[in-house]
Protein backbone atom coordinates (compact mmCIF):
# COMPACT_ATOMS: atom_id res chain seq x y z
CA UNK A 1 0.00 0.00 0.00
CA UNK A 2 2.84 2.39 0.85
CA UNK A 3 4.21 1.96 -2.67
CA UNK A 4 0.90 3.20 -4.05
CA UNK A 5 0.24 6.20 -1.84
CA UNK A 6 3.72 6.82 -0.43
CA UNK A 7 4.79 7.08 3.18
CA UNK A 8 6.31 9.86 5.31
CA UNK A 9 9.54 7.90 5.54
CA UNK A 10 9.88 7.53 1.77
CA UNK A 11 9.02 11.19 1.21
CA UNK A 12 11.60 12.34 3.76
CA UNK A 13 14.17 10.04 2.18
CA UNK A 14 13.42 11.52 -1.23
CA UNK A 15 13.69 15.07 0.12
CA UNK A 16 16.97 14.35 1.89
CA UNK A 17 18.31 12.96 -1.38
CA UNK A 18 17.17 16.02 -3.32
CA UNK A 19 18.70 18.61 -1.01
CA UNK A 20 22.14 17.14 -1.76
CA UNK A 21 21.63 17.42 -5.52
CA UNK A 22 22.51 20.68 -7.34
CA UNK A 23 19.95 19.77 -10.02
CA UNK A 24 17.15 19.96 -7.44
CA UNK A 25 18.08 23.50 -6.40
CA UNK A 26 18.35 24.46 -10.07
CA UNK A 27 14.76 23.26 -10.54
CA UNK A 28 13.65 25.15 -7.43
CA UNK A 29 15.28 28.26 -8.88
CA UNK A 30 13.48 27.75 -12.20
CA UNK A 31 10.09 27.62 -10.48
CA UNK A 32 10.88 30.64 -8.30
CA UNK A 33 12.11 32.60 -11.32
CA UNK A 34 8.94 31.91 -13.31
CA UNK A 35 6.77 32.66 -10.28
CA UNK A 36 8.47 35.95 -9.40
CA UNK A 37 8.59 37.12 -13.02
CA UNK A 38 4.87 36.53 -13.45
CA UNK A 39 4.16 37.98 -10.00
CA UNK A 40 5.93 41.28 -10.60
CA UNK A 41 4.63 41.78 -14.15
CA UNK A 42 1.09 40.80 -13.19
CA UNK A 43 0.98 42.99 -10.07
CA UNK A 44 2.51 45.99 -11.84
CA UNK A 45 0.16 45.68 -14.81
CA UNK A 46 -2.85 45.37 -12.50
CA UNK A 47 -1.93 48.48 -10.48
CA UNK A 48 -1.32 50.50 -13.64
CA UNK A 49 -4.60 49.40 -15.22
CA UNK A 50 -6.56 50.25 -12.06
CA UNK A 51 -4.93 53.68 -11.93
CA UNK A 52 -5.91 54.31 -15.54
CA UNK A 53 -9.46 52.92 -15.53
CA UNK A 54 -10.74 53.79 -12.04
CA UNK A 55 -10.96 57.59 -12.48
CA UNK A 56 -13.30 57.14 -15.49
CA UNK A 57 -16.76 55.86 -14.37
CA UNK A 58 -17.81 54.96 -17.91
CA UNK A 59 -14.85 52.58 -18.30
CA UNK A 60 -15.51 51.10 -14.85
CA UNK A 61 -19.11 50.28 -15.73
CA UNK A 62 -18.05 48.86 -19.10
CA UNK A 63 -15.37 46.57 -17.59
CA UNK A 64 -17.43 45.34 -14.62
CA UNK A 65 -19.25 42.44 -16.39
CA UNK A 66 -16.08 41.33 -18.18
CA UNK A 67 -14.21 41.18 -14.89
CA UNK A 68 -16.94 39.00 -13.41
CA UNK A 69 -16.74 36.63 -16.39
CA UNK A 70 -12.93 36.52 -16.28
CA UNK A 71 -12.97 35.75 -12.58
CA UNK A 72 -15.39 32.86 -13.16
CA UNK A 73 -13.12 31.15 -15.71
CA UNK A 74 -11.11 28.32 -14.05
CA UNK A 75 -7.43 29.29 -13.97
CA UNK A 76 -6.32 25.73 -14.69
CA UNK A 77 -8.20 25.71 -18.00
CA UNK A 78 -6.04 28.59 -19.29
CA UNK A 79 -2.68 26.88 -18.78
CA UNK A 80 -2.75 24.80 -22.00
CA UNK A 81 -3.52 27.95 -24.00
CA UNK A 82 -0.39 29.70 -22.77
CA UNK A 83 1.67 26.61 -23.53
CA UNK A 84 0.22 26.60 -27.03
CA UNK A 85 0.88 30.33 -27.52
CA UNK A 86 4.35 30.62 -25.96
CA UNK A 87 5.67 27.08 -26.27
CA UNK A 88 7.17 24.75 -23.70
CA UNK A 89 9.46 26.43 -21.21
CA UNK A 90 9.74 29.16 -18.62
CA UNK A 91 8.21 31.84 -20.86
CA UNK A 92 4.82 30.16 -21.00
CA UNK A 93 4.95 29.52 -17.24
CA UNK A 94 5.75 33.17 -16.50
CA UNK A 95 3.02 34.44 -18.83
CA UNK A 96 0.48 32.07 -17.31
CA UNK A 97 1.40 33.29 -13.84
CA UNK A 98 1.14 36.91 -15.03
CA UNK A 99 -2.44 36.34 -16.18
CA UNK A 100 -3.40 34.83 -12.80
CA UNK A 101 -1.72 37.55 -10.74
CA UNK A 102 -3.16 40.36 -12.84
CA UNK A 103 -6.72 39.31 -12.17
CA UNK A 104 -6.19 38.68 -8.45
CA UNK A 105 -4.53 42.04 -7.80
CA UNK A 106 -6.78 44.02 -10.13
CA UNK A 107 -10.01 42.72 -8.60
CA UNK A 108 -8.83 43.22 -5.01
CA UNK A 109 -7.58 46.76 -5.60
CA UNK A 110 -10.74 47.53 -7.59
CA UNK A 111 -12.92 46.29 -4.71
CA UNK A 112 -10.78 48.24 -2.26
CA UNK A 113 -11.34 51.46 -4.17
CA UNK A 114 -15.06 50.71 -4.41
CA UNK A 115 -15.27 50.33 -0.62
CA UNK A 116 -13.77 53.75 0.17
CA UNK A 117 -16.25 56.02 1.93
CA UNK A 118 -16.84 59.05 -0.30
CA UNK A 119 -16.69 61.31 2.74
CA UNK A 120 -12.90 61.12 2.66
CA UNK A 121 -12.78 62.36 -0.91
CA UNK A 122 -15.42 65.01 -0.27
CA UNK A 123 -13.55 66.37 2.75
CA UNK A 124 -10.36 66.55 0.71
CA UNK A 125 -12.19 68.44 -2.04
CA UNK A 126 -13.60 70.92 0.48
CA UNK A 127 -10.08 71.58 1.72
CA UNK A 128 -9.04 72.38 -1.85
CA UNK A 129 -7.06 69.19 -2.56
CA UNK A 130 -6.28 68.45 -6.19
CA UNK A 131 -6.59 65.09 -7.91
CA UNK A 132 -2.97 64.04 -7.32
CA UNK A 133 -3.08 65.03 -3.66
CA UNK A 134 -6.31 63.06 -3.13
CA UNK A 135 -4.80 60.05 -4.87
CA UNK A 136 -1.71 60.07 -2.66
CA UNK A 137 -3.39 61.00 0.62
CA UNK A 138 -6.80 59.29 0.37
CA UNK A 139 -6.95 56.51 -2.18
CA UNK A 140 -3.46 54.99 -1.86
CA UNK A 141 -3.52 54.70 1.97
CA UNK A 142 -7.10 53.39 1.92
CA UNK A 143 -6.37 50.71 -0.64
CA UNK A 144 -2.98 49.65 0.74
CA UNK A 145 -4.47 46.97 2.99
CA UNK A 146 -6.38 45.48 0.06
CA UNK A 147 -3.25 45.57 -2.08
CA UNK A 148 -1.04 43.84 0.48
CA UNK A 149 -3.66 41.14 1.14
CA UNK A 150 -3.98 40.51 -2.59
CA UNK A 151 -0.19 40.35 -2.98
CA UNK A 152 0.05 37.66 -0.29
CA UNK A 153 -2.56 35.57 -2.08
CA UNK A 154 -1.05 36.35 -5.47
CA UNK A 155 2.45 35.23 -4.50
CA UNK A 156 1.15 31.84 -3.38
CA UNK A 157 -0.81 31.52 -6.62
CA UNK A 158 2.31 32.53 -8.55
CA UNK A 159 4.25 29.56 -7.17
CA UNK A 160 1.33 27.19 -7.73
CA UNK A 161 0.74 28.53 -11.24
CA UNK A 162 4.39 28.15 -12.21
CA UNK A 163 4.43 24.57 -10.91
CA UNK A 164 1.20 23.80 -12.77
CA UNK A 165 2.56 25.08 -16.08
CA UNK A 166 5.73 23.04 -15.56
CA UNK A 167 3.65 19.99 -14.71
CA UNK A 168 1.64 20.24 -17.92
CA UNK A 169 4.59 20.90 -20.25
CA UNK A 170 8.00 21.45 -18.81
CA UNK A 171 11.25 19.58 -18.44
CA UNK A 172 12.50 21.82 -15.62
CA UNK A 173 11.12 23.17 -12.37
CA UNK A 174 9.30 21.56 -9.48
CA UNK A 175 6.34 20.84 -11.73
CA UNK A 176 8.51 18.44 -13.73
CA UNK A 177 8.95 16.35 -10.56
CA UNK A 178 5.18 16.20 -10.21
CA UNK A 179 4.85 15.03 -13.80
CA UNK A 180 7.60 12.41 -13.50
CA UNK A 181 6.28 11.12 -10.21
CA UNK A 182 2.84 10.72 -11.75
CA UNK A 183 4.06 9.08 -14.95
CA UNK A 184 6.56 6.75 -13.28
CA UNK A 185 4.21 5.83 -10.45
CA UNK A 186 6.51 7.18 -7.74
CA UNK A 187 4.32 8.80 -5.09
CA UNK A 188 7.33 9.73 -2.97
CA UNK A 189 8.63 11.95 -5.80
CA UNK A 190 5.20 13.44 -6.37
CA UNK A 191 4.58 14.12 -2.67
CA UNK A 192 8.13 15.38 -2.18
CA UNK A 193 7.60 17.97 -4.91
CA UNK A 194 4.22 18.90 -3.43
CA UNK A 195 5.79 19.38 0.01
CA UNK A 196 8.54 21.55 -1.48
CA UNK A 197 5.97 23.72 -3.28
CA UNK A 198 3.95 24.03 -0.06
CA UNK A 199 7.05 25.08 1.91
CA UNK A 200 7.95 27.68 -0.72
CA UNK A 201 4.41 29.05 -0.60
CA UNK A 202 4.50 29.20 3.19
CA UNK A 203 7.84 31.02 3.20
CA UNK A 204 6.58 33.51 0.61
CA UNK A 205 3.42 34.18 2.62
CA UNK A 206 5.38 34.72 5.86
CA UNK A 207 7.72 37.13 4.08
CA UNK A 208 4.88 39.24 2.74
CA UNK A 209 3.10 39.07 6.11
CA UNK A 210 6.06 40.98 7.57
CA UNK A 211 5.80 43.55 4.79
CA UNK A 212 2.03 43.81 5.29
CA UNK A 213 2.48 44.63 8.98
CA UNK A 214 4.83 47.42 7.95
CA UNK A 215 2.06 49.03 5.87
CA UNK A 216 -0.82 48.31 8.26
CA UNK A 217 -0.46 51.79 9.73
CA UNK A 218 -1.57 53.21 6.38
CA UNK A 219 -5.08 51.87 6.75
CA UNK A 220 -7.76 54.54 6.94
CA UNK A 221 -10.48 52.11 8.11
Amino acid sequence: MASLIGSPGLVLERLSQWVREPAFWANVGTTINSALTGFFFGAAAACICVAITWPIPLIRRFLAPFLIIANAVPRVALAPLFILWFGIGTTSAAMFVTSIIFLIVYLNVYNGLSSIDTIYDQNARVLGAGRLWRAGSVYVPAVMGWLMSSLRLALIWAILGAALAEYLAGSRGLGSYLARGNILGQPDMLLGAAVTIALLSLAADRLLAVVERRFSQWRLF
